[in-house]
């Protein structure tokens, strides 16, 4: 695995066990479905940088890894939400 790969995606799993542990309780997903998320709103973000910069898949930089975290936050946030609203 490449290691540009990895950062994002382990950005991505932290925030979203961040937003799982601040947002959890009886109606919102579970953690392994905001780890998926995460999982892949960090790759959406950092990989999907280095295409529009057009850089190597496996660069790591500021910018990528923000892009990332950002990315991941807003997949896992908008989850948490639109589930917790379906089952009101």
């Amino acid at each position: 695995m490449r290691v540009g790969l990895f950062a994002y995606l382990v950005a991505g799993a932290i925030v979203a066990g961040l937003v799982w542990f601040v947002r959890h309780g009886p109606g919102y997903p579970r953690l392994p479905t905001m780890l998926v998320f995460g999982l892949a709103g960090g790759a959406i973000g950092g990989l999907g940088w280095n295409v529009v910069k057009d850089r190597s898949i496996d660069a790591v930089d500021g910018t990528g890894f923000t892009a990332a975290v950002l990315v991941a936050l807003v997949l896992a946030v908008g989850v948490a939400v639109r589930v917790r609203r379906s089952e009101d």
